[in-house]
Parts: C-alpha cells; sequence; structure tokens
C-alpha cells in the first residue's frame, strides 16, 4: 500500500451526485485535487460553474482548489439538461449552499490549465470525468501529446446491454447521450482507451443512498449545518429519482464511484477491500444523431481481465467500503466547513 497522494483533476457539471464526487476529491486521504473544470450537463455551464465554486465554498475550500470553465457545449448536437433530476440550479433542494466567495480562474483556459497540471504529474496523473467528455475530448483534440502523460482516465458514463435514462429507447445512460461525439473520441482512441476505467450504469445503480446512509449522513449526534446540506440534497435527489426513474429505496449516487477504482489501480487499498469487479473490453456509442438509440453503449471486443488490453468496465463494488470512503471524506469535511 502506498502513501503517496494520488494527483487527479476531476471535469464535472454538479449536480448531486458529482457533489460528492466533489467532497471525495477534496477530503479523501488518498487523492490530492490539483483542480477543478465545470461543463455543462445536468445544467447550464453558468450553473454548473456557480454550483462548483458554492460547493468548493461551503467545503472551506475557496480558492485552494483552482476552477476552471471547461465544456460549454456539445461538439455536434443541441445541448441538454437534467431538470428533472438536479432541478433547475442543478442543486436544487437545499437553502444551506453559500454563495461563492471566489471566481472561476480566468487567468488561463482550461485547455492551459489541465496541461500544466498534466505535465507538472510526470505521468501520475488521472483525469476523472463525471459529465460530458467534452472537456477532455477537446483537451486531447487540441493537446494529442498529453495523452502519453495521463495515468487512467476514470469516466462515469455508459451502460452495458442497453441499460440506460435516455432517449426514445432508454438505451443510453446520460453523460454519453449529451455528447456522443466526444465520448467517441475517447472510447475509440488507441492511445487512451486501454487507461479508461468506466463506470456505467450496471455499477453505479448498487451505490444507492438508502435511507441508512441518509441517518449516517444526518442524525441526532451529528447534525451539523453541512451535515444537513448534504442530507437535504440527498432527500431532493431522493424524490427525483423515485418520481421520474422509479427507484424506491433511494437514489443511485453515479459520480463518486469513479473515484473509487482509483484506490485499487494506485495500490492505495487492497482490491479484496475495495470489492471492484470489472471487465476489459473494446466500447464505443451510438453517434448517428437520427438513430433512436443515440448514446447507447456498443461492446465492440472483450478481452481477458487480467490483461493490459481494453477498456476497464465495472462491474460490481464493495458497496459499503464505497460509503465508508464517503462518510471519511464528509467527516473531514465538516470540520472545514464555513456553513454556520
Amino acid at each position: 500500500m502506498t502513501i503517496s497522494k494520488i494527483p487527479i483533476w476531476l471535469d464535472c457539471d454538479p449536480g448531486h451526485d458529482d457533489a460528492i464526487a466533489l467532497l471525495l476529491g477534496c477530503f479523501h486521504p488518498a487523492f490530492n485535487l490539483l483542480g477543478v473544470s465545470t461543463c455543462f450537463g445536468n445544467a447550464p455551464p453558468e450553473n454548473t460553474d456557480y454550483n462548483a465554486r458554492s460547493l468548493l465554498t461551503a467545503m472551506g475550500k475557496a480558492q485552494a482548489i483552482p476552477v476552471y470553465k471547461g465544456a460549454q457545449r456539445p461538439w455536434k448536437i443541441e445541448p441538454h439538461y437534467a431538470p428533472d433530476i438536479h432541478g433547475i440550479s442543478g442543486l436544487d433542494g437545499t437553502s444551506l449552499l453559500p454563495k461563492p466567495t471566489f471566481e472561476a480562474r480566468t487567468d488561463k483556459t482550461y485547455i492551459e490549465a489541465i496541461e500544466e497540471a498534466i505535465l507538472a504529474s510526470d505521468g501520475e496523473i488521472s483525469f476523472v470525468s463525471t459529465g460530458a467528455l467534452t472537456t477532455l475530448a477537446t483537451l486531447l483534440k487540441y493537446k494529442p501529446h498529453l495523452k502519453k502523460s495521463i495515468k487512467y482516465i476514470s469516466i462515469m458514463g455508459g451502460g452495458l446491454y442497453g441499460l440506460g435514462n435516455c432517449n426514445p429507447n432508454l438505451s443510453a445512460e446520460f453523460n454519453v447521450w449529451i455528447d456522443p461525439h466526444a465520448a467517441n473520441a475517447i472510447f475509440c482512441d488507441p492511445e487512451v482507451k486501454d487507461k479508461c476505467i468506466v463506470a456505467p450504469l450496471n455499477l453505479t445503480h448498487k451505490a444507492i443512498a438508502t435511507y441508512k446512509v441518509n441517518e449516517a449522513i444526518y442524525n441526532e449526534d451529528n447534525n451539523s449545518n453541512f451535515r444537513k446540506l448534504f442530507f437535504e440534497l440527498f432527500q431532493f435527489f431522493a424524490h427525483t429519482y423515485k418520481d421520474v426513474q422509479g427507484f424506491d429505496s433511494g437514489p443511485p449516487v453515479h459520480d463518486p464511484v469513479a473515484l473509487i477504482p482509483l484506490l485499487e489501480f494506485y495500490g492505495w487499498d487492497l482490491p479484496s477491500v475495495i470489492g471492484f469487479d470489472y471487465s476489459r473490453m473494446d466500447i464505443s456509442c451510438i453517434d448517428d444523431v437520427f438513430n433512436e438509440n443515440l448514446g447507447e453503449i456498443i461492446i465492440e471486443k472483450e478481452y481477458p481481465s487480467h490483461g493490459n488490453v481494453g477498456s476497464i468496465v465495472g462491474l460490481d463494488l464493495n458497496v459499503q467500503y464505497f460509503w465508508d470512503q464517503v462518510f471519511t471524506a464528509l467527516n473531514r469535511a465538516n470540520k472545514l466547513s464555513t456553513i454556520e
């Protein structure tokens, strides 16, 4: 087991579950969050930028983590957002989110900022994407020399075997569906596909914020307003997922799952403890805008799991371990929170 921190860059579209990804990135002892870029997705880009800065302010991380505005729209199609799940703001459900105390950085573009972080990390950095893949795809389109310097690309996105929540046939997952062309630019790139770790819906649907999870987040012994903030966000998320997608036992908390496999691949914790089960496969997605299955993941080829060819596509995880990591980060963050 290593004790050195894992350098990561997080591209996100907060988003209730992105809030937990941010929490893990900032406060899990394994991670060194070098920067954040915000893209369109769960809400329009002006909202996701505001939400990321608001969350970091609440966490006592204002200005400690540089925030840049990432991709503002898809490559080829019109943007879609998710107010039915995340509300108009992208983080509906609580009045405890503070006004951000800092602005997004404008000293350089997100492409320049991410390039700088990658080149300074000696090939050890991982890029974590919990929204559309547009920011990353654009970065590598204009800076292809960076491909060799990224250790892993960990993605929340896609669904295997037609599992989805978007398009007329519900066969596509949202993050891939909102920019399938950018997704294919990553999935089909021979220089990076074998570095991809993908957390599809088949895996993230196991990370359910049940009643017991909510009780652990906020209870009579742990009742700070910071904890209440996350409790209220989860309550809103639970209602929308039940109403829109029929999840009765609680909402799936997709995005933070993308960070957990890195704990195994960097040697932070034992594979037997993390319980991350995966297959190696080449994948793509349908990007024909006239196809009713736009965004659906296609498995092109499968490989032995013990090899190093094909994207690492997650199938299972020790769910209790996952929540233990979230609770650890929440406990650490609670001590630094600026919320009165």
